[in-house]
């Protein structure tokens, strides 16, 4: 049912509006931060569409039929979902894809089905090829047998590579009956302009505090205490909340108080000793448990500059690390120049932008330092 999405009371309005007066269009962009919910929406839409109990009148799941049961675990030939990939081996003896891609997609599909807010981790999945395009049109072009409208999810759709793209577009001007394509993205300045105008765009919130802390309740078990620490520091992002929950906070953020410092030491000794004692800290084990951990950093980085700014410019109610209150006005007091902090988060927010690009994390933390020191000193 719709209370399977956390929030979003006037993107609910909306989908419920569409389906009552079945004005659905062909191909929707589901656009709105990291952890808002868009993927999960997009599948709450396909169920809704598709539900077999005519008593929820075609404008909600029933979440117990077959369509709602096959759509949520993705078994349902009703569902394509797509996702970025690794790239398949081009090897002449064994091409296509390795069999530690297809278990690592498996374990994550197995995931994002027993939850939707889910963030997808598959090693070395950059990118949505344009042979997962092709596969797509060969794929529509079946009868689908059941169900009431095939429903094409693709996840993240702003890491189509331009061949994908340009392959892809023929699959919107050329719009199938019975068929409804649902675009999730954080990034729609990746987009070609012809692929923005021909989906129907819905924005989604950041979610508040209190319906980050609710369902960390709900559906994390964490006491209230907890779960209201953890929701100021989600900047509205669900996932971001609830990837701290085993994380020692108050470390990590002296960690990253630490990495401020020695960034703006003008010793680049200082700072790169630094950054090799932050990125091991980082570490897991695998490199995404490392960027999901640096992105993590970067996340509390961000917050600690946004709430020197609010310090800067008379806006204390605003502060979210009240508990860090001396340090931010120490910081202020050297660094208090509205317009360079601007510039500092800037910086910190190109660098989560890299980050998630799966470069190498050594050279980002390095350019950081660089683009720190540019914008504050």
């Amino acid at each position: 049912m719709w209370n399977n999405v956390i929030g979003q009371s006037r993107i609910k309005k909306i989908l419920r509006s569409s389906l009552e007066h079945a004005k659905l269009p062909s191909a929707y962009l589901f656009l709105g931060p990291e952890g808002t919910g868009k993927d999960a929406a997009a599948l709450e839409l396909a169920k809704a569409v598709n539900c077999l109990d005519e008593s929820n009148l075609g404008l909600e799941a029933c979440d117990v039929c077959a369509n709602c049961i096959g759509i949520d675990n993705f078994s349902s030939p009703i569902l394509t979902f797509l996702h970025a990939r690794p790239k398949p081996s081009e090897s002449v003896g064994n091409p296509g894809p390795k069999e530690e891609d297809i278990e690592a997609i498996r374990e994550q599909l197995a995931l994002k089905a027993a939850d939707h807010y889910h963030n997808l981790e598959i090693p070395r999945a950059t990118e949505i090829q344009v042979g997962q395009i092709r596969e797509l049109r060969i794929s529509m072009s079946r009868s689908m047998g059941i169900g009431k409208k095939r429903v094409v999810i693709m996840s993240e759709a702003d890491t189509m590579n331009q061949q994908a793209q340009n392959a892809f577009l023929k699959t919107l001007e050329e719009p199938h009956a019975n068929t409804m394509l649902i675009l999730t993205s954080s990034n729609p300045h990746r987009f070609y302009p012809t692929v923005l105008s021909r989906c129907q765009d819905v924005r989604f919130d950041i979610l508040s505090r209190t319906e980050i802390a609710e369902a960390l309740v709900d559906r994390d078990e964490l006491d209230a205490t907890q779960a209201e620490f953890l929701s100021r520091l989600s900047a509205g992002s669900y996932s971001q909340a609830r990837s701290m929950i085993s994380e020692d906070i108050i470390e990590m953020r002296k960690e990253i108080i630490k990495f401020l410092r020695s960034a703006l030491s003008r010793s680049r000794k200082t700072a790169l000793a630094e950054i090799s004692i932050f990125l091991p800290k980082a570490a897991g084990g695998s490199f995404i448990e490392k960027r999901v951990a640096v992105e993590q950093r970067l996340l509390l980085l961000t917050l600690w500059l946004r709430d020197a700014l609010a310090l800067a410019t008379n806006a204390a109610t605003h502060v979210i690390n009240n508990d860090q209150r001396e340090d931010l006005d120490k910081f202020v007091v050297n660094f208090g120049n509205p317009s360079k902090i601007i510039r500092a988060i800037g910086a910190v927010e190109k660098a989560q932008g890299l980050t998630r690009m799966q470069l190498q994390l050594r050279p980002v933390m390095i350019g950081l330092v660089m683009d720190l020191e540019a914008a504050l000193l």
